[in-house]
Parts: C-alpha cells; sequence; structure tokens
C-alpha cells in the first residue's frame, strides 16, 4: 500500500514560520551586539587617541620653526646665508670669556647694519657663570655688537640664574667678555631672597654678584641672609 506524502498543515507551518523568525531575530540581536560593542571599543579608543593626536599636531605648530631651520653661526665675517632683504634666519652668536667659560646668544632673526652690528629678533642668551651657575636672557628685540661683545636688549626683558632668581626690565646691557649686565629701567626681581622692586641693577663680578639700584622695595624671605646675594641700595 502507497501512502501519499501529507503536506503539513497551517498549524505547522505557523510553526515553522514561528521558529524561522525567531532564529532571524536572534542572529539580528548578535550581529547588533557585536556592533554595538566594536562601537563602543572604537569610541573608548578615540577618547584618549584624540587628545593625544591633538597635542602632537599642536607641538609640531610651534616646534616646526625650530625643527625647519638649522642656526646660522654669525659668531665671524664668514660670507653665511641671507634673505633678500639681507636678513638671516636663526643666526647663533657665540664665544668664551677670558676664563674659556662659554656665552652664546641666538635668535629667530638677525638683519646686519653695520660690519660688527646686528639687529636681533626674539633674541635669548645663555652664560656659564665662575660659580658653575647659569644665567639666560631673553627679549623681544636686541642689538649685537660684535667688535664689543655686548648685547643690548629691549622689551620685556628677562633675566634668570640657575639658583632661581628672575629679574625683569624694560631694557639692559649685556657684556658678555665679563658677565656683567646693567640697567637704569625698573626692575622687579624674584628668588629665594623673596621679592624686590628697584630703580635698576647691576651684575657683577662675572654674574655671581647682583646690586639693585634707586629707590628699593625688598620682602625677604625667611633665612634669606644666606640666599640673598645681591645687595640694595
Amino acid at each position: 500500500m502507497v501512502v501519499a506524502p501529507q503536506s503539513p498543515g497551517p498549524d505547522g507551518a505557523n510553526r515553522s514560520a514561528t521558529a524561522a523568525g525567531r532564529r532571524a531575530r536572534l542572529a539580528a540581536a548578535g550581529r547588533a551586539g557585536s556592533i554595538s560593542r566594536s562601537y563602543s571599543r572604537m569610541v573608548g579608543v578615540l577618547k584618549y587617541a584624540l587628545p593625544a593626536i591633538g597635542l602632537v599636531i599642536v607641538a609640531l605648530i610651534v616646534l616646526w620653526p625650530e625643527l625647519q631651520h638649522t642656526q646660522v653661526d654669525i659668531s665671524d665675517g664668514a660670507p653665511r646665508p641671507a634673505a633678500a632683504a639681507g636678513e638671516i634666519q636663526n643666526p647663533r652668536y657665540s664665544g668664551v670669556d677670558e676664563a674659556a667659560r662659554p656665552y652664546t646668544v641666538w635668535a629667530t632673526l638677525a638683519k646686519q647694519v653695520q660690519d660688527e652690528v646686528f639687529d636681533l629678533n626674539r633674541p635669548k642668551g645663555e652664560m656659564k657663570l665662575p660659580s658653575g651657575m647659569v644665567l639666560n636672557l631673553d627679549a623681544q628685540t636686541g642689538k649685537l655688537d660684535r667688535g664689543a661683545k655686548s648685547v643690548h636688549l629691549s622689551g620685556n626683558v628677562t633675566l634668570r640664574r640657575s639658583d632661581g632668581t628672575t629679574m625683569v626690565t624694560d631694557a639692559a646691557d649685556i657684556d658678555l667678555a665679563d658677565k656683567g649686565a646693567r640697567s637704569s629701567m625698573p626692575v622687579t626681581a624674584e628668588g629665594p631672597f623673596g621679592t624686590l622692586s628697584a630703580g635698576g641693577f647691576k651684575v657683577e663680578q662675572q654674574g655671581d654678584v647682583i646690586i639693585f639700584t634707586g629707590p628699593t622695595k625688598l620682602l625677604l624671605k625667611p633665612g634669606a641672609d644666606k640666599a640673598f646675594q645681591g645687595t640694595p641700595q
């Protein structure tokens, strides 16, 4: 006897359709969960990566002029590259004093106005003092005289000594040969001794002694008699 195949009834078809739909929903939910986890991981990575990338970009913008240009030595009268207007990018002037202690002055731009005289833009300098301390200086503009081994600084002139003493004035003259400096402009100072304002200053004994001149107001810290090397006058 041959039995004819029976077609599924309406109930069986409905159950099959329901099961297939459930499987489809579970598969879709699994894919959605996987996508959600991947998105969360990506967001977590970007939360830390984007600020880091931003810092790198900012650092490159700030340092690019230093990375792009090499300094040009103007310590002697040798020919050197200059722009059409006679300007020298990233000049550097260096030498040693009578005791063979080095000093260096550099700037973003220099223009030779006489045989031995250069106008400087954003000059900076570093000098090693007899005591072993280092004197750093910077200003908005400067005038370097190679013959006299001196620099006149103007505009927010800042001198920092490695013992923590910082002086700020509008103009100052620096003698590179003997590590001296002086200014007749009002000056403010801060350091291990305390805080001070004066009518001017003189840096003597090759940078180890600072003498403040003119009307002087001084606020000493406790124990400043051991730290303060200047003598207000």
